[in-house]
């Protein structure tokens, strides 16, 4: 991960610096809620902070650069999640907890989506910086899940051929769907409640085999 400490000329940042940088990911955030990212410029971003294009090459070479530093800037939303995972599983207690934790992602999609969108994106055409962040961001709910999924798994919960990491990477990624697609889902009439228990179900189910 890149030192953000030091600015791209190899000086240390201090609380000047720091606002600025601060402003350019902000822009960069409000514009994403506009544009899409290809269509964004330095000088895009540099007017929308109120800072001159030299100013934004101080601290990014790219526009991308903020988009990465923002990715990372949700990473750090998404740690406390595993909580709902590492919680008490019973029979009585799986469905709340799979639905705080559904509850959880959608709200971070809703307030980051423009982010994570790009991440999901550039991860998959092999991005590396973006795929690392994506597997920063997701390791803690992945170990969770996984530490879940082989308990069920060695009680003879799950089919012998189930693979509690894979597993684990796919439930992370039905809730992320979810919550990618959200409002196209609700276009439908359909009740956020009723989206919203239906995925606590399936986790549930995948997660413990019951």
């Amino acid at each position: 991960m890149p030192d953000r400490t030091v600015n791209k000329l190899g000086h240390r940042i201090g609380a000047r610096g720091g606002r600025t940088r601060t402003a350019i990911l902000e822009a960069t955030r409000r514009l994403l809620d506009r544009r899409h990212l290809g269509e964004l410029r330095v000088a895009d971003v540099a007017a929308e902070a109120g800072v001159s294009p030299s100013n934004f090459y101080t601290y990014f070479k790219t526009v991308e650069e903020p988009v990465l530093a923002l990715c990372e800037a949700v990473a750090v939303d998404f740690q406390p999640l595993s909580r709902h995972l590492d919680g008490d599983w019973s029979a009585d207690q799986a469905f709340a907890n799979a639905r705080a934790y559904v509850l959880d992602v959608l709200t971070i999609w809703r307030d980051h989506g423009p982010v994570l969108r790009i991440e999901h994106m550039l991860a998959d055409k092999g991005e590396p910086g973006f795929a690392e962040a994506r597997i920063r961001r997701l390791r803690r709910v992945h170990l969770s899940l996984e530490r879940r999924i082989a308990v069920a798994h060695a009680t003879g919960y799950h089919a012998a051929g189930l693979d509690p990491r894979l597993t684990s990477y796919e439930v992370a990624n039905l809730v992320e769907s979810v919550a990618a697609g959200f409002e196209l889902m609700r276009r439908g009439d359909t009740p956020a409640d009723a989206i919203i228990d239906t995925t606590a179900h399936i986790v549930v189910k995948l997660v413990t085999g019951r």
